[in-house]
């Protein structure tokens, strides 16, 4: 059986070990210096002594990337802004060339899983109620500073979102392994039987097992991971966004040109939000079809600007012409008609006011669905920026306030 490849492993795609692709890394190699675009690797600074994040760009990939020189930039900027603590710092970054070609690296420090991940591990997939109104502050506090900066994030989604760990550059290699779990290699052997080498390593090597579980998790801190499609808003006239269909913003699928990048983020980090806070996903579609997409944000949100409307070809699947659900729907999902303020009680956090876990006497469930009303407004114009939202109710009563509580304690923890 170690002959069979298993693609559901989550290891890289072996066969990009190609010219032009991933550089073959094998535990134990040294690099000297003074995810589809790269391979992210924990190694240890001999220098410093202490561990690192290595991130190799593939090598079609390097010579047009910019996120070096965006997190280098991020890091000279606004030092006093409560943003910047989300962002992770840039060590270093070097090149060098390997089999494959020209590889370009990133070194900066190493975090936990993403939240997405977190939320899968846990038995109830969510945060507890007060960590998960700190991670909404920290995630709207690092977008600001972002777009204090005049950068766009353009590819927001939970895989990005890291959790930070506690320090353990003193553990050596062996409590390391004992902690985080021992190296698994798998053998890599071509199909037609030729060598690999030099272009594919001899084995690909399991992730680090970092378990760290929504539900156990506390005090929570997160870092904003990958800038590879960032991009400076005012030296970007026709931005291109790389969001993932389930988190994109409407304009991107009527196929509208991008005028408001700072807005499109804001939309996606609304999408986002709800599935922090909660147990699922806003929407929920059938392999994330984009026609199925569309519907599940009217279904959520209401009709959509007459100019969309009118030119959506596949609306007659989903709706009659007055907006409500077609009678003899036929696609593959069975459509439940959710408007927000039900999606907000389908959380998962509770049914009724006596059982929410919420601030339901309080407003807070009211004040939730007017932040992400007004982050999801249809028209790009018409929603918030960054700043506005940091003084929201929802985020002046109940998020900022639990990342401040949770400031005064040991972060992050369990």
């Amino acid at each position: 059986m170690e002959d069979i490849y298993h693609p559901e492993v989550d290891v890289e795609c072996l066969e990009d070990y190609v010219p032009g692709e991933y550089h073959p890394t094998l535990i134990g190699d040294t690099f000297s210096w003074v995810w589809g675009y790269s391979t992210i690797w924990l190694a240890r600074d001999q220098q410093r002594r202490r561990y690192v994040s290595l991130k190799i760009m593939a090598a079609r990939a390097s010579p047009d990337s910019h996120e070096g020189e965006v997190l280098k930039y991020l890091m000279k900027n606004d030092l006093s802004h409560a943003g910047k603590r989300f962002i992770p710092p840039l060590l270093d970054q070097f090149s060098f060339h390997g089999p494959n070609g020209h590889h370009r690296c990133l070194v900066g420090e190493p975090a936990g899983c993403s939240i997405s991940k977190s939320k899968e591990d846990s038995t109830n997939f969510m945060f507890p109620p007060d960590a998960a109104r700190s991670t909404a502050a920290q995630l709207l506090l690092g977008l600001s500073y972002l777009h204090a900066n005049g950068i766009c994030q353009g590819d927001i989604h939970l895989r990005n979102f890291l959790l930070r760990m506690p320090n353990f550059d003193d553990l050596s290699t062996a409590e390391l392994y004992k902690r985080f779990g021992e190296l698994y290699e798998v053998p890599i052997r071509r199909v037609d039987g030729n060598p690999g080498a030099p272009h594919a390593p001899p084995h690909a090597i399991y992730p680090m097992a970092v378990s760290m579980p929504a539900n156990e998790l506390y005090n929570p801190e997160i870092i904003t991971s990958d800038y590879g499609t960032s991009f400076i808003v005012s030296q970007t006239a026709s931005p291109t966004l790389h969001t993932p269909a389930l988190y994109s913003p409407p304009e991107d699928f009527f196929n509208e040109p991008i005028i408001h990048p700072t807005a499109a983020d804001v939309w996606t980090l609304g999408v986002n939000l709800y599935e922090v806070l909660g147990e699922r996903p806003l929407f929920e579609t059938f392999t994330w079809d984009r026609d199925d997409i569309i519907a599940e944000m009217i279904n959520t949100l209401g009709q959509p600007p007459s100019r969309w409307w009118n030119s959506w070809a596949k609306r007659s699947e989903f709706f009659n012409e007055d907006g409500s659900w077609v009678a003899d729907f036929r696609r593959i999902s069975t459509p439940v008609f959710r408007r927000l303020p039900q999606r907000l009680w389908d959380m998962g956090r509770g049914e009724t006011g006596q059982t929410c876990e919420w601030d339901v006497k309080g407003g807070e469930l009211r004040a939730l669905e007017d932040l992400l009303r007004a982050m999801m407004a249809f028209e790009p114009a018409e929603r918030p920026t960054a700043d506005q939202i940091l003084k929201s109710e929802y985020m002046v009563k109940w998020a900022l306030p639990a990342w401040e509580r949770q400031k005064g304690q040991h972060s992050p923890s369990r």
